[in-house]
């Protein structure tokens, strides 16, 4: 997302510290700016830095150019109402930070305060509430349909253990893996992104041990931490992201590539891939089934059989054998079956009676005859001639088609994909800057011809 003037953005405990610093930042960009903390007194204060920064790029405004709302964002109802009173403002949320952040004030072991004081309030303030205005965030975003970017402060501390605050880590770590959990919401144009930086020099930070901070590099400045939270808005790659930045090493994403491999459990897709690539089964049988038309009528169901035949070897030398993986299925399935793709007098075409169904498939290349070089047993391909509907098929090699992987994709790229690219690259001899008309947008070759359009 670009940062530009007439965005609006909610920053929580942004009255002091990290908050404060990436409020006036905002608003030095242009972007109106609400401010969420508790404090009164320092909310008003940055309310009026902001908005004498923010009104520089604004000569005339319908919108406040900031705004503080006091509000605890250990209260939900509170939160909400902050987070309405900003979409009814503003009428959309672009940016969201969730920097409001506690310490714990003593040991965890020793606590014997109620709720409103204890280790709980940690909690409460710095992983609760970021869930809280994450979903409230979100909500807003989704409802004014417009993309919009998330980022939560979390820690370094949340990334490696802090053992004089086992509870503010504790809280912070929470921060992390909640938010790179929400990868997904990139897909409805929403990015959520964590940012740890180490000590910065604020006043929860004062409470640390100096010597300690000091082993690690000492403060970082605080432009350190803006241009890791800019850098997280502008980069539109990043969704489910957690950028540490450090004094030592300066700014990395956490884990690395390497680390997060170990981890990572492929998905269905990516399982599927190696399933068909590894352990797929290249056998050649003596006979398989295939579906044939044994009677000509527009009722596919009537005119086709499931049948046993055999699989002659050895095959012709120019000859391939497709172990079949996916099939297309085609509205003129139908034409074939009830003969119109041939010519001649019905009684010749019924002469032809029973042949093999199906237009195009994808599968792997189980065995090849002798003068074939161009595949090899194990090649991924594809092939547009009659008799896919069956587990295997015997075509010459001239209709192998080799392709990257055997997924179902390929199929829709063969009658659908070829026609459109075909149809527009050669017949049409398609420049950049004309205007195409497509009929039937929503079929196959359809949908296949516009996204050429749009490619080019």
């Amino acid at each position: 997302m670009e940062l530009k003037p007439g965005l609006s953005a909610i920053i929580t405990g942004g009255a002091s510290g990290i908050g404060r610093a990436l409020t006036l930042a905002l608003a030095g960009k242009g972007v109106f700016v609400t401010i969420i903390d508790f404090s009164e007194d320092r909310g008003k204060e940055v309310e009026s830095l902001a908005g004498k920064e923010c009104s520089k790029f604004h000569t005339n405004s319908d919108f406040p150019f900031a705004m503080f709302i006091r509000c605890d964002v250990t209260k939900t109802m509170d939160l909400a109402a902050a987070f309405e009173s900003h979409f009814a403002t503003y009428r959309g949320l672009d940016i969201c930070i969730n920097s409001a952040g506690i310490g714990s004030p003593i040991p965890f072991h020793k606590d014997r305060t109620d709720g409103s004081n204890s280790w709980r309030l940690t909690v409460n303030v710095n992983l609760v509430a970021v869930i809280d205005c994450t979903r409230l965030a979100i909500q807003i975003m989704k409802a004014a349909r417009k993309p919009g970017v998330i980022i939560n402060l979390g820690s370094a501390s949340g990334l490696y253990p802090m053992y004089n605050d086992p509870i503010y880590s504790a809280s912070k770590g929470g921060v992390v893996l909640f938010t790179r959990s929400l990868l997904p919401y990139k897909r409805q144009g929403i990015r959520v992104n964590v940012l740890c930086p180490e000590f910065v020099q604020t006043d929860l930070a004062e409470k640390v041990d100096r010597n300690f901070i000091e082993r690690v590099g000492g403060f970082m400045p605080m432009e350190m931490v803006i241009k890791g939270a800019f850098k997280l808005i502008n980069d539109e790659t990043k969704a489910g992201a957690c950028l540490w930045v450090t004094m030592r090493r300066g700014m990395e994403n956490w884990p690395s590539p390497e680390e997060e491999a170990k981890f990572l459990v492929p998905n269905l897709k990516q399982r599927r891939k190696s399933s068909e690539m590894v352990s797929l089964d290249l056998h050649i049988p003596e006979n398989f089934e295939k579906i044939v038309v044994h009677t000509l009528s527009h009722n596919f169901r009537s005119a086709t059989s499931i049948v046993r035949t055999s699989l002659r070897l050895p095959i012709k030398s120019d000859f391939v054998v497709l172990k079949i993986i996916y099939a297309g299925v085609n509205a003129s399935d139908v034409n074939f079956s009830s003969g119109r793709y041939f010519t001649g007098k019905s009684e010749d075409i019924a002469s032809r009676l029973p042949f093999d169904a199906g237009f195009e498939a994808v599968g792997v290349v189980a065995a090849v005859g002798d003068s074939v070089k161009n595949v090899k047993v194990g090649t991924p391909a594809a092939v547009m001639t009659f008799g896919s509907y069956a587990e295997f098929t015997v075509v010459h090699s001239k209709h192998i088609l080799p392709v990257p992987r055997p997924e179902p994709e390929v199929v829709a790229m063969l009658t659908s994909g070829l026609t459109a690219s075909i149809s527009l690259e050669k017949a049409a001899q398609m420049d950049s800057g004309k205007v195409v008309l497509v009929t039937a947008a929503a079929g196959g070759t359809g949908q296949f011809a516009v996204q050429v359009c749009f490619g080019d």
